[in-house]
């Protein structure tokens, strides 16, 4: 019996250390693994539109028909190196560059994501992440709209 015990202590110490050992791995990781999800591939505009008269941070009225076509079929890639690049594609913006570069980092613990040169939809600027993950990117800007006030513009990316 005492045998027994012994060697259920040892079996739950020895997964106490393997689940402790686990979570800080993970948290140690956390930054390479969003960044690797951002720039694992080209993001497309996925939808989008303001939000938040009732604080629920979804879409409540999309703002996907006022964005030109040849925006909302663009590409955007984020490059490691804090660098990305907007492409046009089948529908091109008249006088649009066929690429367009642009930069990005990630700020306050990587709750934030700043743009330059509008590669969110025409946007540029600080972005709330609301979700970051291999194959969607959801993204918040508060700002004002006349005849709406304050609210939270969201732009939803996709793979």
């Amino acid at each position: 019996m005492k045998d027994l015990r012994m060697k259920y202590t040892l079996l739950i110490t020895a997964l106490c250390f393997l689940i402790l050992s686990c979570e800080k791995n993970k948290d140690s990781n956390s930054s390479a693994d969003k960044t690797q999800q951002l720039t694992n591939g080209d993001w497309r505009y996925d939808n989008g539109g303001i939000g938040d008269p009732n604080g629920n941070i979804l879409v409540d009225f999309s703002t996907t028909g006022t964005i030109p076509a040849c925006t909302l079929d663009n590409t955007i890639r984020f490059n490691s190196n804090n660098s990305g690049t907007i492409s046009e594609n089948t529908n091109v913006c008249t006088n649009a560059p066929a690429t367009s570069a642009f930069t990005w980092s990630f700020l306050n613990n990587e709750t934030v994501l700043n743009v330059s040169a509008g590669a969110v939809a025409g946007i540029g600027g600080s972005f709330r992440i609301k979700e970051l993950s291999g194959t969607r990117l959801s993204l918040l800007k508060d700002t004002t709209v006349t005849g709406f006030g304050a609210v939270t513009a969201i732009v939803n990316l996709k793979h």
